[in-house]
């Protein structure tokens, strides 16, 4: 049996800088200085005890729908209807089917997505959905779902339980696992010349910074608009809506819920960490960030917003994007916005024993425990 390390969160304190015994980054002392002096920000949405929780959701969540370029985004959209393609149902073994779809989230940008059903699906049924975008991997969709490129393929994906959209429709869900844009090679932003690293995911950064948009936004509205589609189908119970994703889908599954109150349960995993070290070090991928977010609040507000609803953070202890201390300490400092709104039970920090993959073993009893009171 795989073992698992959980953290109580009433307990559990920050564990200094260093891991191991070994500094997690070194910085010069001066630039460490300057690093930390400019990244304190105003912090204008700060939760704080004693905050009305009800009242800075709304204002803080506005304002967070500004900071990543979504409110420009709705504007420059508002006219335009997404379109849904669909592809032929393929049945996989006794359990589902698996359909390739395609939706045109604004012009000229096409989301593929795979909407994996349970065989035998009547149309009475309502069934739990699982919306599941994916990090910094170009075959992610496919991985997600269990459409697999090859045996190598399969047998790398199943490995690390990667296949997390199969994992839920054989657990009784409707699945949904799109591509993220930026991240997946069919929705991709590139980068000739190399001028941005050779890096898709960077490319699309510098676009949006010339255009006021945010990848964030970008990633945001394309799962609000695949929300909008699967609210509306006949097997989706619209009340019971769960979002994951790993590392930059996690990100993607982080803000997605801190401003779409249709997703019940997130979890984000091996991504839900302070924005910058201890030391001023940052955590996330170049696609990950929001201008000027320090001037809004911080990672304790975006998991804060998604109170009263459930929110569990699940991390590896052997992934070396991230540091547990830093991990800690935000998500006590997330509790504590939990406790505000009257609800400490619905949040909650978990480890795996392993290193930068999801855990499914700590994830499904969360979800399944979050969802028993709303069938």
């Amino acid at each position: 049996m795989r073992r698992v390390f959980l953290v109580s969160l009433g307990l559990s304190g920050v564990l200094g800088g260093q891991e191991g015994g070994k500094p997690f980054v070194l910085f010069p002392p001066e630039t460490q200085a300057y690093l930390l002096r400019v990244q304190k920000g105003e912090q204008a949405f700060a939760f704080t005890r004693g905050t009305n929780h009800g009242t800075w959701r709304g204002e803080a969540r506005a304002a967070l729908v500004r900071t990543i370029g979504l409110e420009r985004m709705r504007r420059e959209l508002g006219a335009f209807q997404p379109r849904v393609m669909a592809g032929e149902p393929i049945e996989v073994g006794e359990s589902h089917t698996r359909t390739l779809y395609t939706m045109e989230t604004e012009p000229g940008v096409s989301i593929p997505f795979y909407l994996l059903v349970p065989r035998g699906a009547e149309t009475e049924q309502r069934f739990p959905l699982l919306l599941c975008p994916h990090g910094h991997d170009r075959d992610g969709l496919h991985s997600y779902a269990g459409a697999y490129r090859d045996k190598s393929h399969r047998e790398k994906i199943l490995g690390r339980e990667g296949n997390i959209a199969e994992q839920a429709v054989q657990r009784g869900y409707v699945a949904i696992a799109p591509a993220t844009r930026g991240l997946a090679d069919e929705v991709s932003v590139p980068d000739p010349r190399g001028r941005h690293g050779n890096r898709p995911c960077r490319a699309q950064l510098m676009h949006c910074l010339v255009a006021g948009r945010t990848p964030i936004g970008e990633r945001v509205w394309d799962m609000q608009c695949l929300l909008d589609w699967a609210v509306k189908h006949p097997l989706v119970d619209p009340g019971r809506i769960v979002m994951t994703g790993n590392s930059g889908g996690g990100v993607v599954t982080a803000y997605t819920a801190a401003l779409d109150e249709r997703i019940r349960v997130a979890i984000p995993s091996c991504s839900f960490t302070s924005m910058t070290s201890s030391e001023g070090y940052i955590f996330h991928c170049d696609c990950c960030m929001v201008p000027g977010l320090r001037n809004w609040g911080g990672w304790k507000e975006i998991g804060g917003l998604v109170a009263p609803r459930h929110l569990l953070l699940v991390h590896g202890v052997g992934d070396g994007l991230h540091k547990r201390a830093d991990v800690e300490a935000v998500a006590v400092r997330v509790k504590t916005v939990f406790e505000a709104a009257g609800v400490p039970g619905n949040m909650a920090l978990k480890w795996g024993p392993g290193g930068h993959r999801f855990y499914p073993d700590l994830m499904w009893p969360f979800v399944d425990a979050a969802l028993a009171g709303q069938q």
